[in-house]
């Protein structure tokens, strides 16, 4: 009973103690939000002072002090001092050389600059009242300096770096072979060096954000060895002759002066395993300002005057030569006409960019090309390393298919009377041929193939036909016969148009009236008597 007594008093007392400590604690509470409400207010009161489109006092942005400016303001003042970095110096520097530049031909400029704007603006404006009022008060301690990121433009800066370092990497250079007296002759290779853009761009842009003081700075050029495409101990393996061949050119004509212009610019080229090799593009431009002179060639079927006219002569001869030393003929396209030189099949036009003769070099080790122009003849001679059997022996057969006569071309002769003709024959037959590629080992055929199949346009025979008449129906007639361009027809037209105008020209008698009731008169004595 006392027991019971005892732990009712003691649950009470401890009641007790609960509520006074829930009091004191709910006390201590209230007073809290009371302090915290009174401070919030103060901090409040002096963040809010802040303009909500102003940058707080002592933010930078780099350099450049921007404190209390607007978006507007900010992007102005840093625009300016950019324009100023933008004319300090920057030496490239390559090996013992100096390039200098200026910044603002390489494009430089602020990345993102109005992202970096808006941060300043926000700056103290974001986050809690507590977090703003201690990045404000910072202020007053020390400035807030926003970094921004300097970039140049890889387009503007690549274009300057290469024009600014033409001639200052050293280039690599080929080893060259060169016939001396029936001997070759062979010069070493050298390395080169050449830009690395990316790796330059990037070491710029980190110089300029990590060690750059905003005045004239120095940069190294970054560049990568360049290895030479021919080596000296490749070309050693050039001992043999692969394939030679010749065609007759004549001297003293302006086409041969094309001729060997074309010639010397093919003269000498190796080509490596691999290679194409594309003869128009070897001799091109074909322009007089390239050794070109205006001569003969073909266009449409008929002989024009045409600057580097000849050219064709030069591929033709190569193309031979080619064949004969068995590489990869990858393009080749005919004449539009047979030409005098080779027979059909055997030839190879270059024509602008869409008649090119090309081949690859298909051996393993590399090959080169001997050209020249002695005696009236074109020469070409391909020298390599001889893989092919000593006993093998390549033999090309042309064989004419069909041919077809030249084409009549009828032309109105305006100054000409109808009747008149005049013929220019046309001297090339249209046809079609093939070219045979035998094969023979020890003495022996082992195989025959087409090797390839051209087909060649008829010259044009140009018949002039006489129009002019004084009567303008006939040479309407005439005009019209011509138009259809049937040799018949405009024949008779002709003899219709003439014999039209031969009926005109004969005189028509004219009658006597006859009136029996007027006497007829009579004969005077002296004249004859005529036999009814």
């Amino acid at each position: 009973m006392r027991k019971g007594i005892k732990d009712s008093k003691k649950r009470n007392d401890q009641e007790k103690k609960h509520r006074k400590t829930a009091k004191i604690c709910g006390l201590i509470f209230v007073c809290f939000l009371f302090v915290y409400g009174v401070m919030y207010a103060l901090l409040y009161h002096q963040v809010s002072k802040q303009a909500e489109d102003k940058i707080c006092e002592g933010v930078f942005i780099g350099r450049t002090d921007v404190s209390g400016m607007n978006a507007k303001q900010a992007q102005y003042a840093v625009d300016e001092q950019a324009k100023i970095y933008g004319k300090q110096k920057l030496s490239l520097l390559v090996g013992d050389k100096k390039l200098e530049i200026i910044l603002e031909e390489l494009g430089f400029d602020i990345f993102k600059e109005e992202d970096l704007i808006k941060e300043a603006i926000d700056y103290g404006k974001t986050g809690n009242v507590f977090s703003r009022y201690i990045e404000i008060k910072n202020l007053k301690k020390k400035s807030k300096i926003l970094k921004p990121v300097y970039q140049i433009e890889k387009e503007k800066t690549q274009k300057v770096l290469t024009e600014k370092l033409e001639g200052i990497l050293p280039r690599a250079v080929d080893a060259t072979i060169v016939r001396k007296e029936g001997a070759f002759v062979l010069t070493k290779e050298q390395q080169g060096k050449e830009l690395n853009t990316e790796k330059t761009i990037l070491s710029i842009n980190q110089y300029l954000n990590k060690e750059w003081n905003g005045k004239d700075g120095k940069v190294k050029i970054v560049f990568n060895v360049k290895n030479p495409r021919v080596l000296k101990k490749d070309l050693e393996s050039i001992k043999d002759t692969l394939g030679t061949f010749s065609t007759y050119c004549g001297s003293g004509q302006t086409r041969v002066v094309n001729i060997k212009n074309g010639v010397k610019k093919i003269h000498g080229s190796v080509i490596m395993p691999g290679e194409e090799f594309s003869v128009g593009k070897a001799m091109q431009p074909f322009e007089k300002s390239n050794g070109y002179v205006e001569a003969g060639a073909f266009e449409n079927g008929e002989l024009v005057q045409s600057i580097a006219g000849g050219v064709c002569q030069v591929s033709t001869t190569l193309y031979n030569a080619v064949i004969e030393s068995e590489l990869e003929v990858t393009s080749r396209q005919p004449h539009s006409m047979t030409v005098s030189y080779v027979k059909p099949s055997r030839d190879a036009a270059i024509a602008g960019n869409y008649k090119d003769f090309r081949f690859k070099n298909n051996l393993e080790t590399p090959i080169f090309i001997e050209g020249y122009v002695a005696n009236g003849n074109v020469v070409f001679t391909i020298y390599g390393k001889e893989t092919r059997k000593s006993d093998r022996k390549v033999e090309y057969i042309s064989e004419v298919i069909s041919t077809e006569a030249p084409k009549k071309k009828f032309l109105a002769q305006t100054g000409a009377a109808i009747g008149y003709i005049s013929e220019k024959k046309g001297t090339h037959k249209g046809m079609i041929a093939r070219l045979w590629k035998v094969v023979y080992e020890g003495g022996k055929e082992v195989s025959r193939d087409i090797f390839n199949k051209s087909s060649y346009n008829p010259s044009v025979t140009t018949v002039s036909v006489g129009t002019s008449s004084a009567n303008p129906a006939y040479t309407k007639q005439m005009q019209d016969a011509i138009r259809t361009q049937n040799e018949s027809r405009i024949k008779a037209a002709i003899a219709d148009i003439k014999a039209k105008e031969a009926a005109a020209q004969v005189p028509v008698p004219t009658p006597q009236p006859q009136n029996p009731t007027v006497p007829q008169q009579p004969v005077p004595p002296t004249a004859p008597q005529t036999t009814p």
